[in-house]
Parts: C-alpha cells; structure tokens; sequence
C-alpha cells in the first residue's frame, strides 16, 4: 500500500469527556490565548516563562525530562501535533522538518524532508543529518527514554539527499505519532556539526538546533535565555519570518504560589502546570486565563510499590494499600473543583484499551482489613511512603498518611529533594512512592505506556517486572488491526489493576495559565509553543 500525507488526523473515535471518569462529573471550561487579525500582529519583546522543575541537560536527545517548552523553541521534529478542536480533543499530525510522508509497506516510511533548513551555527539540515540523529537517539547508552520506542527502528538509509527512509523489525502502527509525542519517541532534530566540534557534554550546555529561537544563555537551576533566530523557515500573518518575539525566558520557580505572584505582579507572562488551589485566585484575576488541556491529564498521586521486598512482595498487602485509598475524600480536600478521583493506571478515556469495568480499588476499610491479616499482619503494617519534598507532593502525601494510617497501613513520610528523590528510588531504596503521571493520550494510542510500564523502562519508577505484561504490550504495538490492539491491551491494564503494581488517586486537567496580553500561544499536545506568540 502507499499513501503520502501532509496531515494525518489520529482521532479515531469521538472522545469522553474527562468529567466521565467522576462520579458525579465535572465541567471543565476551555479557554485559550486569542489570536489578532493580522495587521494586528506586534513584533518584539521578551516572552517571560516558568515551570516547577528545571533543565538537567539542554541535549534533547539525552534528557529524562522531554517535556519542557525550551526544547520546542530550540528544536524541530520530523511532525509534530496540532489541536483540530478543543471541544472533542482531535488532534491531527503536520509535518514539521517533514514535509509529508508514505507507508509504502508495514514496515518501511518515508519521510520527504523540507529544503533550505538551517541550524543555529549555519550548517544544513538534510537526510544524512537526520539519519545521524535517529540513530544517535536510538543507540546512546544514555538516551534511556527513546530506546525502549525506537527499538523497532532497524536500518535508516538516505536514498536522496531529502528523503530519509526506515525500514522497522516489525509492523508498526503508531511509530509516526510516537515521533511526534516528546514522551513517545519525538525526534528533535540537533546540529552534527555542533556535536561533532563541542561533543556530548559541551553540547547539553550550547545546544544548536533549527527552532525559532536559538541558545544565548542557560543559568543552570534559575533560567534559560533564547534569543530570535532570524532564519526561521515559517512565516507569519506578517508574511514575514517567524517568530514575532525578540526573546523568551524560561525561569524555574519550584514554588507555584511564588510564580504566581510574579504573573499577577506582571513580570511573568506564562506559568506551566498551576496548583489546582490557584485556579479560583486566576480565574478571579482580569488580566489572567487558564488553557486547560484535558486530553493531557496528570495523574498527581500515582505511585508504586517495591514488589520485591517485604511488605509489598506479597500481593495481598499492595491490594489492601489500594483499597486503603479515599480517592472521592482526596478529590474533595485537594481537588478544588477541578481535581477528580481516578482509579487507573494512566489509561484514559479514548485510549486504546480503556473499559471503567475493570477493577477500580474503591475505598474498603474493611476489606484492607481482612487483606491485612490474610497476609499475617492482623494489627497492621508498618510502612514508608516516599515522596518529592515539593507541592503539591507534599501535601498529598500528608494525606495519605493520614488516610493509610487510619485503615492500619502506618505509613511514614519521607521527603527528599527531587533528585534525591531519583537516585534513591532507583537505587530501589524505597517501600512506596509517588510522582506526576499523565493520561494515555488518546491521540499517540497505549504504545506510549511502553516506557512506564514494560520491564526496565525509564518511567517504570517502581521498577516492577512482569514479563506477561512486557509480552502483551509487544503483541498490542505490532497489531494492525484497533480491535486487537484495543483487546490486547485492555489485556494489559487489567493484568496491572488485579495485580496491583501501582497506585493512583487523583487527577485532574493540565492548566497552564498566561496573562492575557499574551498572543498566539499554541500547544503541541501539552507543550507550550511559541513561534506564533506576541506581546499585545
């Protein structure tokens, strides 16, 4: 078969709503930048930005945190997503530096490359220099994110200096989205010349890439400072090249509650990722609006457990923590109208896989109870809960203190710096923990769950391992058929569920929250984008 594309749409079905996941619903408001007539359009100034966590590397290829916005300033991908409608979560792929693309047969595509690109130090982009960056991505020992989605990539060849063709192991249904999805396997596209002169190290501290915006400054742990790159390759409403702003600033403020004091006091103009608390000070804020992203939900209490020490090795004793979880009591106390219970381990409405049927865990002290002593513990057990010494981390983890506590799991608080935080729980030093955890993005399908869920994955935090699973989540990528990839991995998310490797609580939409001179701003899925931004 063979069929060239400019824009794929990825929507296959109508999407629920995430208010389906409550009990009782909730209504979620959508509302965006708006976007001026063209003679409106201002060029110039210095778009201010912020977020909770900051940059380990500015090497997009070697990070373990692909999420950030300097990276969609500084670098390009093949495709990328854009937003069809806000109302049903229709997402479709463009092409990016791929100007379209062919499926020829199951196992090859061929991407035609857009000409006259670019990067940052003058150097051309074209098929060899994206050759060298998929296989870079692909084989660094250190490019733990991306090895486990492009492990399926064999041989890349260049039949022409604008054509980059891959040939798969096997049949794919998804790796084009993956390469457009930063948690999947988005391919940013960095200079060859720049890494051959400056190598690894001194590449993560001067990235080149052919973004609109181009490296001037990184103030590691305070902030990072883009400057225009005058030979970007899109256009304005201007007819002129983009992007309209002079400059961007990325900050990283570990508290919200300060950022937001910095946006209303108007020295910040974009605050990624707010406090459910925030939302009713922003919304009662004229000059402030929120863009709320529920297809891209984060799961705030999602964890799990060392299976492979006591207590938590016996599977009696992870059922009863789940059932020890009030999550309709959570979702009151530190929802704030927003946030609401969820049972699941990150599928979402709409993904591949879902069904609400599956077991959901709901709170039974009773049956902790009788699962306590069913496992030898009939006065309770004693265990430690670890957490990142950051909000809303903190206080959710008071409350499950709180909560397990009540229903015999003791549980005590340990709080560590982030980083801290990482090392220690892959040292598997720990009993249970927890972090931020998105839904399955409808638009990418559950191959994206690969790296949170498969044996050795870089986002398996708690670092189970279940080769029955491993074996079910290969089965699901390679299926061409949806329904039997919707079977095989409703397979998976049951398996997990009565099996109880993880835990979840509470969730709610992604909200970023601007200041409403802000222009322009658009989302490639859940990361902010810039290019077509302005200053009013």
């Amino acid at each position: 078969m063979s069929r060239e594309r400019k824009a794929q749409p990825v929507s296959r079905r109508k999407f629920i709503r995430a208010a389906a996941m409550t009990s009782g619903g909730l209504a979620l408001a959508l509302c965006a930048p708006r976007s001026a007539p063209a003679q409106a359009v201002k060029r110039g100034g210095q778009l201010v930005a912020s977020k909770q966590w900051t940059y380990a590397s500015l090497d997009p290829h070697l990070t373990s945190e692909p999420e950030m916005a300097g990276y969609e300033a500084l670098f390009n991908g093949l495709v990328r997503f854009e937003l069809v409608d806000p109302k049903t979560w229709e997402h479709k792929l463009v092409g990016d530096l791929a100007e379209s693309w062919q499926q020829p047969d199951l196992k090859t595509i061929v991407f035609k490359l857009r000409r006259g690109v670019t990067f940052h130090d003058g150097s051309e982009f074209d098929a060899a220099v994206a050759k060298w960056n998929l296989e870079r991505q692909r084989d660094h020992p250190k490019a733990q994110l991306v090895k486990v989605q492009l492990a399926n990539v064999g041989a890349v060849d260049t039949p022409d200096k604008y054509t980059l063709r891959l040939k798969l192991k096997s049949d794919s249904p998804s790796l084009i989205r993956l390469l457009a999805f930063a948690w999947g396997a988005k391919l940013r596209m960095v200079s060859k010349a720049a890494m051959d002169k400056l190598g690894d190290e001194g590449f993560a501290r001067n990235p080149v890439g052919t973004g609109p915006f181009k490296f001037k400054q990184w103030v590691t742990d305070d902030r990072l400072i883009l400057e225009r790159n005058p030979n970007y390759f899109e256009t304005g409403a201007d007819g002129k090249s983009l992007p309209y702003l002079d400059g961007l600033v990325f900050r990283y403020i570990p508290d919200p509650t300060v950022a937001l004091v910095d946006m209303r006091a108007g020295s910040l103009h974009v605050l990624e990722w707010i406090l459910t608390k925030d939302v009713a000070t922003i919304k009662g804020d004229s000059n402030l609006g929120i863009w709320e992203m529920p297809w891209a939900g984060q799961i705030l209490f999602f964890g799990g457990y060392n299976i492979d020490a006591p207590p938590f090795n016996d599977v009696r004793i992870r059922q009863a923590a789940n059932y020890g979880i009030d999550r309709e009591g959570m979702a009151k106390a530190l929802g704030f109208g927003v946030g609401f219970p969820y049972y699941y381990p990150q599928w979402g409405p709409a993904a591949l896989g879902w069904d609400e049927t599956i077991l959901k865990y709901p709170y039974n002290p009773a049956k902790v109870k009788e699962l306590l002593t069913a496992a030898g513990y009939p006065d309770g057990v004693s265990i430690e809960l670890k957490v990142i010494a950051r909000e809303p981390e903190l206080t959710i983890g008071e409350f499950v203190q709180q909560m397990w506590t009540a229903v015999g799991i003791k549980t005590k608080l340990v709080s560590q710096e982030r980083l801290s935080w990482i090392d220690a729980v892959r040292a598997k030093k720990f009993q249970a923990c927890f972090w931020r955890g998105n839904l399955a993005q409808p638009s990418v399908e559950s191959d994206s769950l690969t790296i949170s869920f498969t044996c050795g994955s870089p986002f398996n935090w708690a670092q189970w391992c279940d080769k029955d699973v491993d074996r079910l989540m290969k089965e699901a990528g390679a299926a061409m058929d949806p329904k039997k990839r919707h079977a095989t991995y409703r397979e998976v998310f049951q398996m997990i569920q009565e099996r109880a490797y993880l835990f979840t609580g509470i969730a709610m939409p992604l909200m970023t929250s601007y200041r409403k001179e802000v222009q322009g701003l658009t989302f490639d899925l859940q990361s902010p984008t810039f290019h077509r931004a302005w200053l009013r």
